[in-house]
């Protein structure tokens, strides 16, 4: 029996992790939460996900830290990373994408522009 591709949602709004996973989890992914940078860095180290969807603003480290933090480490770099923000400023989109975000999100997110997303980035 294939695995479940797993997702990891980091958002520190409870209702958009909670949101997101019923309709990950659904559609037949494997997802686990983190709720700020640092929780963020640990859950990857203990189950290297297929996919990370960031918030950009996070309470602690940003978004873009985070992003850069696994794109610079040997062991996470080739680890999709989608930016999710509410605020699609060509400021935030130049700094995520200078860390290497390879995509993006707007908040709220449409289901369907979610499982576009997904199937690009974890092909199932």
């Amino acid at each position: 029996m294939k695995e479940k591709k797993s997702i990891l949602i980091v958002d520190d709004n409870n209702d958009i992790v909670t949101t997101y996973g019923v309709v990950l989890e659904r559609m037949g992914y494997r997802v686990s939460v983190a709720y700020d940078g640092n929780q963020c860095i640990e859950k990857i180290k203990e189950d290297k996900p297929d996919l990370v969807l960031l918030d950009v603003f996070l309470p602690g480290l940003s978004g873009s830290e985070v992003c850069r933090m696994i794109k610079e480490a040997s062991q996470t770099k080739d680890i999709p990373v989608v930016a999710i923000t509410a605020s699609m400023s060509t400021d935030t989109k130049k700094r995520m994408t200078e860390v290497g975000a390879d995509g993006f999100l707007l908040k709220p997110i449409d289901v369907t522009d979610l499982s576009r997303v997904i199937k690009e980035f974890v092909g199932v």
